[in-house]
């Protein structure tokens, strides 16, 4: 399905975005989609991964990704429905994203008025900005990207590129916190927080043990074991108390109880019910 014309796929954490921008596409152009995303849909096409138009044959992806692409049923569309909603009813002028990854919220939300920094490494923002080029696309929002590892000195950066600490803002971290040990993540949320004025909201998604629920035939599928490497330690679980310590009110969801109100299937891996891993999903409020 790929030809020569196609840039590769990336590595490491990014090919994780490519999988998730698949699964977003897959949605989108689906019989009956919860959301559109062009940025989505362009992504594929550009990749090589799905003709335009085209609903992704997720089957004939690379072997790796259609695997995981079946293990993780609706999870990505819930979420992506959650934080949807969750950033748009914010009464917040600015949004930054954490890890944006190919999130295509600036280009399809009705976010006009609205800043938008996008906080990733410089290939992953590249490819971004080199399938919207491609695809004609331009974003509904302010949109701000800002080329830097969050292990580095994101804040500054942050604020060189127009973010404003005095303004309540609305954070978000998306499949982010299982890449990053307790020490990363503390000086993420104490950076946050030193970042965020009164009103400011953060969503964040953490998750218990993915490899606890596997069975061993599905650790042996290439695409789990590939990510599966990527993984750090997280947070501490249950993760409630250590965001509240960190000066956060929170209010919480399921993904299992985001799968009943939108009437999804939680695939067994996110099914705790099952022996699969908790997700949850935190609104924090300054």
């Amino acid at each position: 399905m790929r030809t020569i014309s196609n840039p590769p796929l990336p590595d490491g954490v990014a090919w994780t975005a490519v999988l998730v921008a698949a699964q977003r596409a897959a949605e989108s152009l689906s019989a009956a989609p919860a959301f559109r995303d062009p940025l989505a849909e362009a992504t594929v096409v550009h990749l090589g991964l799905a003709q335009p138009g085209e609903t992704p044959r997720l089957h004939e992806m690379p072997r790796e990704m259609a695997g995981l692409t079946r293990m993780m049923g609706d999870a990505v569309t819930l979420r992506t429905l959650h934080h949807d909603r969750l950033l748009t009813d914010l009464p917040v002028e600015q949004i930054v994203l954490l890890g944006a990854g190919l999130d295509g919220r600036a280009y399809r939300l009705p976010w006009a008025g609205r800043r938008v920094f996008e906080l990733d490494r410089p290939a992953v923002l590249a490819l971004k900005e080199d399938v919207a080029r491609v695809a004609g696309l331009e974003p509904m929002a302010e949109r701000t990207p800002v080329a830097i590892d969050l292990a580095d000195d994101w804040p500054g950066a942050l604020t060189t590129a127009g973010f404003d600490p005095a303004r309540p803002t609305g954070w978000l971290a998306e499949g982010l916190t299982i890449y990053l040990n307790r020490a990363e993540l503390d000086l993420m949320l104490r950076r946050i927080g030193e970042l965020s004025a009164p009103g400011s909201h953060l969503g964040i998604e953490v998750a218990t043990s993915l490899r606890a629920g596997l069975h061993d035939e599905e650790i042996a599928n290439d695409g789990v074991d590939r990510v599966l490497s990527l993984f750090s330690s997280g947070p501490p679980i249950p993760p409630h108390d250590w965001l509240a310590g960190h000066g956060w009110r929170l209010a919480v969801h399921t993904l299992t109880e985001l799968a009943d109100q939108h009437g999804r299937q939680v695939p067994r891996w996110f099914d705790p019910s099952r022996g699969g891993a908790t997700v949850w999903y935190f609104d924090c409020a300054r």
